[in-house]
């Protein structure tokens, strides 16, 4: 046994330190040795083994996670650690995302405890919560302490929202040296009627002193709850004053966007009226001609809302004029969506979306013979690597291009960046699938890089196998072109193994897991979606079952294996239920096949199938449907498939 007296290790602050036999190394230990320590050292700090964790943490060594260790340990002992501990720790690591984490919590610990000199000591602005703003700033002002501290705080009042219970202290020293003035008391109140918080915005209410206060707010509340009071002019007639313009601005485009979603028509009449008396800004300009266009359509008063939109084409969200094309796809006018592509900005007519259909509803006008430059639009467009390219490529009956690029990097410049200490602790994360952790690292140290540093960064993480980190790593550089980075083919076995079981092409459901997760076999989503193929829990179980397949709970969708196992069925599901259209499939794959059986209702199997898509209700679902099988194509490719984006029968079979 091996003693060492008043050691430092990191941040553990030892009288004496023990190495014990099996542990202590006459040489320093091997990575794989180090891993094997740090598994262990993982396990003292679950059961708070002080002995184990002081030895296992300096037999480390160098190792990269030797700081994990450390945090863990710290972090989880805050209340009662010591200042130099702490300071040790965020000194020795200042460059990790660990040193983040632990001053967010050590500041919440200081606040606890009131350590007010500590707490200012720690404190970064750029990193702190709203309590630790908060809990800065009345520090500073109760020490008599007024500017920038007072303007600051009053920021932190003035949202409309309520804030959490640790600016308590704060506001309630602003309230009690009279800081909330009526103006200030009207943009947070004004704010909370904005964002529907009139708890709050009743609150509010008692701060005003003054009578014109008073009214102002008790009329924009009324109009908030009763948008069709907007039509009672003489609520503002009373506020003429310069002061009161853009309060009263604010108020009437808010009931006036409001009302325009229940009684468009009514709401045009009072937007006419208003706008000969009051000079909006241009934001409320297009927020209120924006909604009222929207209403007239939504109650159908398509040829209002047509001839207002044509009026106001500068004005109005370019997103419109897409919604309003679209429309006219969903009802098969191709004339009117050729017309209505030609009044869209030249910049979004020119995106491949909008080149596409303007060629495409050409075609399907059948006004006239196809003159020789529409199939030239095709050959061009076909030149891209999306999925509008690729549906041009069939009509222009030529091979898909993947326009692929190497994203070249030197050894020398990937072996220099490989160095890093945050590269480095992310590839022990890595190896140990904390996948979580490797992706905070990850982010702390790149979050600076350049874009060649970025794609050097693709190259590491795919060395690792670790896909996901360089598929992200790539959309950070914008560099679209490297199919090989952005398209890996991970889990190669599992995803073959399981197409040749359910008949499912192994390149869609490569195509499902890259559009899903990015190749991220531990993620979950804000609904509850996990794994590779993002399958709901509820799903999972009921595929089991049904496929007789062994399955002990959500958890194991975070394994690629039985995840891959149980959504390459339940896409075969989905092809089943809709006689193998993939178009169909896919979209039940992310909607639901019951919200896709509604949409086949309502469409009547009037819309070729590229319409069909185009028009599909959800945003999140259409463009899910285009990249799975755009993604499709991309995994062919590498695969070396003669597969098409779709089947003749596919194509031909309206929807």
């Amino acid at each position: 046994m091996k003693k060492c007296h008043g050691s430092v290790v990191g941040t553990l602050l030892l009288a004496v330190c023990v190495l014990l036999p099996g542990t202590s190394f006459a040489r320093n230990p091997t990575l794989d040795e180090q891993r094997a320590l740090y598994r262990e050292a993982k396990i003292a700090v679950a059961r708070g083994s002080e002995g184990n964790v002081h030895r296992l943490v300096n037999a480390l060594g160098d190792y990269p996670l030797k700081p994990h260790i450390e945090y863990l340990w710290l972090s989880d002992r805050l209340r009662h650690a010591k200042t130099i501990e702490v300071s040790t720790f965020l000194n020795n690591y200042d460059d990790s995302s660990l040193a983040n984490r632990l001053r967010y919590r050590w500041l919440d610990t200081l606040h606890h405890q009131r350590r007010e000199q500590d707490f200012l000591a720690y404190y970064r602005p750029a990193s702190a919560s709203t309590e630790q703003q908060c809990y800065f700033h009345f520090i500073h002002l109760s020490k008599g302490k007024k500017e920038p501290f007072l303007s600051d705080a009053i920021s932190l009042w003035s949202v409309g929202k309520s804030q959490p219970n640790g600016c308590d202290a704060l506001f309630d020293y602003l309230i009690a040296n009279q800081h909330i003035t009526d103006e200030i008391a009207w943009n947070r109140y004004s704010a909370a009627v904005l964002n529907h918080q009139h708890r709050l915005a009743r609150y509010l209410q008692h701060f005003f002193t003054t009578d014109r206060y008073q009214l102002l707010a008790k009329n924009f509340l009324k109009v908030d709850l009763e948008h069709e009071l907007i039509g009672n002019y003489s609520l503002f007639s009373d506020f003429n004053d310069a002061l009161s313009g853009d309060e009263i601005h604010a108020i009437i485009a808010h009931g006036l966007t409001h009302l325009a979603r229940t009684d468009a028509t009514t709401a045009l009449k009072h937007w006419s009226y208003y706008q000969q008396i009051h000079p909006f800004t241009s934001e409320q300009r297009k927020q209120v001609v924006t909604d009222l266009i929207k209403g007239l359509y939504n109650q159908e008063h398509p040829d209002i809302a047509d001839n207002y939109l044509i009026d106001y084409l500068d004005i109005v969200d370019p997103s419109l004029l897409e919604w309003r094309t679209r429309e006219f796809i969903s009802q098969a006018d191709w004339q009117s969506v050729l017309t209505w592509i030609e009044r869209m900005p030249l910049q979004l007519r020119e995106t491949d979306r909008w080149l596409y259909w303007r060629a495409r509803a050409a075609d399907l006008n059948h006004t006239a013979k196809q003159p020789p430059e529409q199939n030239s639009a095709y050959q061009v467009l076909s030149r891209s690597r999306s999925f509008y390219g690729f549906l041009a490529s069939e009509w222009a009956a030529n091979g898909y291009s993947m326009a692929f690029k190497k994203a070249r990097v030197s050894p020398t410049v990937i072996a220099e960046l490989e160095k890093q200490p945050g590269i480095l602790r992310t590839r022990e994360f890595v190896f140990h699938e904390d996948y979580l952790a490797a992706r905070r690292e990850w982010y702390h140290t790149t979050r600076n890089f350049t874009e060649q540093q970025w794609i050097t960064a693709a190259h590491i993480a795919s060395s690792w196998q670790w896909h996901n980190g360089a598929i992200t790593s790539m959309i950070s550089a914008g560099f679209w072109d490297d199919i090989n980075l952005r398209f890996p083919l991970a889990f190669k076995d599992a995803f073959y193994s399981h197409a040749d079981k359910t008949g499912v092409p192994v390149h869609l459901l490569f195509a499902v897991a890259r559009q899903e997760s990015a190749l991220a076999q531990d993620v979950q989503s804000r609904a509850g979606a996990k794994g590779l193929m993002q399958l709901m829990p509820a799903t999972a179980r009921e595929t089991a079952r049904k496929h007789g397949i062994s399955y002990r709970g959500s958890h194991q969708l975070f394994e690629p294996e039985i995840n891959i196992t149980l959504g390459s069925r339940y896409y075969r599901e989905m092809l089943e239920r809709f006689e193998n259209n993939r178009i169909l499939a896919t979209a039940a794959y992310n909607a639901g096949p019951h919200r896709v059986s509604s949409w086949l209702k309502k469409s009547q199997g009037s819309l070729p199938f590229d319409a069909w898509i185009e028009t599909i209700p959800f945003l999140e679902t259409r463009n899910y449907v285009q990249n799975v099988l755009a993604f499709s194509m991309i995994y062919a490719y590498h695969l070396e498939s003669e597969a098409r984006i779709l089947s003749e029968k596919e194509k031909q079979h309206r929807l």
